[in-house]
C-alpha cells in the first residue's frame, strides 16, 4: 500500500545521483523521518519485492515480506513483536551495519545512516559469495584443527587433543569427577619385531576400534598418546564406573583373540591403570593422569592382562 501523501522521489531532483544508484548493484533506499519510502532504486525494489515507484511505510515492507515469505527473510512467529523490537533500534544511532538473508539464500550486508532532517539512508550489498568463501575457510580451519588433534593411524585424539581437554576440564570441570584409564598393549615391541610394523599398525587399529566400541561418544574421550599407549578420560564417572569400563575393555580384547606369537597367552592382551579424582584446581588433571600411569605400571609389574586401581588419595 502506498502512502496517500507520498513525497516526490529524490531521483526527480538528483538524476545524476539516481543513475549512479541504479548502476551500483547495491540496494539503495531512503526513508523519511516518518519512515515512508522516499526513494529506492530497482535493486531495492527487487530485494524487498515491492512494486517499483511505490512509497510504502517501512513496517509495511516488513509485514509484506513476512506474510508472503518473500524478499527479506523475517523469522518471527509474532511479527508485531519483532517490529516493536526492531523499531527500538532503528534510527537510534547515526550509523550501523547488520546482515540479513533473503528467502532465495542470499546474504546482504545492510548499512543504515541517519541523515538529520531527511531520514534514513540504507545501502545493501550482496555478500553471498564472500559469506560462502568465509564459511568454507572456517570449515577448512575447523577441519585442520580436527586433523591436528587426530592420530592418523587410529583416528583417535592425540596429545594435542589431550592438551585441549586438560584446559577445558580445568576451566569447566570444577567439582566434577574425572576418571582416567591408562592402557598399554602387553609385549607390543616383540609383536612388532616378529610380525612387522604393518601388522603392528593393523593391531593398533583393531585395539582402537575395540576401545571406542565400549563407550558412548558423550561419556568418554579415547586418545592414543604413545606408540602402544592409550588413554581414556571419563567425565562424571566414579571409580566403580571406570573399573567396570576397564574390565569390559579386557573382556572385549580377549574375545577378539588377536594372535600374539610371543605372549604366553597366545593372544594380544592389555594392561590398564585406573585413577579417579575430583577437579579442584589446575593440578587435578595432572594428578589423576600420574596416578593412572602408576596404576598401569603396577598392572604390568603384577603380570599384565589386568586392571589395577590407583591407591593414590583423591
Amino acid at each position: 500500500m502506498t502512502s496517500p501523501n507520498a513525497p516526490k522521489p529524490v531521483g526527480g531532483l538528483l538524476p545524476t545521483l539516481t543513475r549512479l544508484f541504479e548502476a551500483s548493484g547495491s540496494a539503495v533506499s531512503l526513508y523519511d523521518e516518518a519512515d515512508v519510502l522516499v526513494y529506492a532504486n530497482t535493486t531495492y525494489y527487487e530485494l524487498t519485492q515491492q512494486k517499483p515507484g511505490t512509497h510504502p511505510h517501512w513496517e509495511m515492507v516488513i509485514r509484506d515480506n513476512h506474510r508472503s515469505a518473500g524478499g527479506l527473510q523475517i523469522e518471527a512467529e509474532d511479527i508485531e513483536d519483532w517490529l516493536k523490537r526492531a523499531q527500538e533500534r532503528r534510527g537510534v544511532i547515526p550509523y550501523r551495519q547488520f546482515e540479513v538473508d533473503t528467502v532465495d539464500g542470499r546474504w546482504i550486508l545492510m548499512s543504515e545512516t541517519v541523515i538529520p532532517d531527511l531520514g534514513i539512508l540504507s545501502i545493501g550489498v550482496d555478500i553471498t559469495r564472500a559469506k560462502h568463501t568465509t564459511n568454507i575457510l572456517q570449515h577448512e580451519y575447523q577441519q585442520a584443527l580436527v586433523e591436528a588433534e587426530t592420530d592418523a593411524l587410529t583416528r583417535m585424539g592425540n596429545r594435542r587433543a589431550l592438551d585441549r581437554l586438560r584446559r577445558l576440564l580445568t576451566l569447566n570441570g570444577q567439582n566434577r569427577t574425572i576418571s582416567a584409564l591408562m592402557i598399554d598393549i602387553d609385549w607390543f615391541k616383540p609383536y612388532n619385531d616378529t610380525l612387522g610394523h604393518l601388522q603392528g599398525d593393523d593391531c593398533l587399529r583393531d585395539i582402537a576400534d575395540i576401545i571406542r566400541s565400549g563407550f558412548r561418544s558423550e561419556e568418554a574421550y579415547p586418545l592414543r598418546i604413545g606408540g602402544e599407549e592409550f588413554l581414556i578420560l571419563m567425565v562424571d564417572a566414579d571409580q566403580q564406573a571406570a573399573r567396570q569400563s576397564a574390565q569390559r575393555i579386557l573382556r572385549n580384547i580377549r574375545s577378539r583373540a588377536i594372535p600374539h606369537p610371543t605372549n604366553d597367552t597366545g593372544y594380544v592382551t592389555l594392561s590398564i591403570g585406573v585413577a579417579t579424582t575430583t577437579v579442584t584446581d589446575n593440578e587435578s588433571i595432572s594428578t589423576v593422569l600420574d596416578a593412572a600411569d602408576k596404576a598401569l605400571y603396577q598392572s604390568k609389574h603384577s603380570g599384565r592382562d589386568q586392571v589395577t586401581l590407583s591407591v593414590e588419595p583423591d
